[in-house]
């Protein structure tokens, strides 16, 4: 793996898309506590981006309050 480089995770979008539902989240917020731009995250839920970054699916798990495991594939 070459500098800067990370790993990436493939994303359960669906157990995303139940977390954000059964918390009553709204994606934009989501997307701002992640770090990332709200047209990102609607392109992970919608499977457009499948693979994302290891810090993100930190991220992601931490604000949905979840395992990172339960997340990612």
């Amino acid at each position: 793996m070459e500098s800067g480089e990370q790993k990436r995770f493939r994303l359960r979008s669906n157990a995303v898309r139940q977390l954000i539902q059964t918390q009553q989240l709204k994606r934009w917020w989501l997307a701002e506590e992640v770090g990332v731009h709200k047209t990102t995250l609607k392109r992970w839920l919608s499977g457009k981006i499948a693979e994302v970054k290891r810090n993100h699916v930190m991220d992601l798990a931490r604000v949905l309050q979840t395992p990172w495991t339960e997340v990612v594939e």
